[in-house]
């Protein structure tokens, strides 16, 4: 099968950006399978198959009609990971898939919408017609250590959507050492935290981590802290962590009771019971936790999840004169 990805950013991010992750690794996970990959993408872009890049063409009706002059002739499907979905709606020859990443894209018209969990298809116009897929990890990425150590993690945005002042309450309230990992996209919320931080001796703040440095946060934290403040689509922090063996505290928003299906007693319903269960150690083997992820967000699971959905939408296009 030839597929054509369309991204909106570089991929994959070196830190944060889980949009762009799931679009390189299911491209990986395409080429595994030994489908032909096309992916559109900002220059410099890494991924499995091909990497068409489209450079700085910000408008994205500029990237569509780039995609539509340049892309393969015998292009059998076209996957759109664009936030405004901007093959969503179109009357192609080829037909098109697309992917729903972002909550303000939940309800943006679609012919074969694919949500990234089952919780966020039911919330959406689209629950009667809709797909979803979960994303997927290259778990071998992932090192796992039985052998914590005594602090707990906040890796993501610093903004108010991820509930970093909750992972701040939880390091005052438990006077445990705490790491606070992330970009600072709200810098006005950012200014406003950054005297609680620098008065406690327990709270450390690394900025942006990638690479290594990220993978030794995950593998020896005693806990993940993912006080979520939105509805999330899926949350794929959770998944990295316990991927590593490492227990995840994590408020019941949007997705994360389903990602999280397997153990229900990570969830918390406030900042004071998420700091009680952070001070104790976890009722499950760590080893579950990555064995856990390994049976469900996986890129093989992923990417051989989305071949289906091609192929039933291909047929349903022959079918109706395609």
């Amino acid at each position: 099968m030839v597929i054509v990805q369309i991204s909106p950013y570089i991929i994959p991010l070196p830190g944060s950006g889980g949009l762009e992750r799931v679009v390189y690794n299911l491209s990986m996970g395409l080429q595994e399978m030994g489908h032909e990959v096309y992916v559109y993408a900002v220059a410099g872009s890494k991924a499995g198959g091909i990497v068409i890049p489209y450079g700085h063409r910000w408008d994205h009706w500029d990237i569509k009609e780039f995609v539509l002059q340049t892309m393969p002739d015998d292009t059998d499907i076209i996957h759109d990971h664009t936030h405004d979905l901007i093959f969503g709606e179109d009357e192609l020859d080829i037909p098109v898939i697309s992917t729903i990443h972002t909550d303000w894209s939940i309800n943006q018209p679609a012919r074969n919408p694919v949500y990234v969990s089952q919780t966020k298809l039911n919330q959406s116009i689209h629950r009667d017609h809709g797909y979803y897929v979960h994303n997927g990890i290259d778990i071998e990425q992932y090192e796992f250590t039985k052998n914590k150590r005594d602090y707990l993690l906040f890796l993501g945005r610093i903004d108010r959507e991820k509930g970093v002042e909750d992972a701040i309450r939880v390091a005052e309230l438990t006077g445990m050492r705490t790491i606070i990992a992330g970009p600072p996209w709200d810098g006005e919320l950012f200014d406003e935290l950054l005297p609680r931080i620098q008065n406690n001796p327990n709270i450390e703040y690394v900025g942006e981590v990638h690479g290594k440095t990220k993978q030794r946060l995950l593998k020896y934290a005693r806990w993940l802290l993912f006080p979520t403040a939105c509805e999330e689509q899926f949350g794929l922090v959770m998944v990295e962590a316990m991927a590593c063996g490492t227990p995840v505290a994590a408020y019941p928003r949007g997705a994360v009771p389903e990602v999280l299906a397997g153990f229900p007693d990570f969830l918390c319903g406030d900042v004071h019971e998420m700091a009680n269960k952070v001070m104790g150690e976890t009722s499950y083997s760590l080893k579950e936790l990555r064995k856990y992820v390994s049976e469900r967000y996986t890129i093989q699971k992923m990417a051989s999840s989305y071949a289906s959905i091609y192929d039933d939408v291909l047929n349903r296009h022959r079918h109706q004169g395609g």
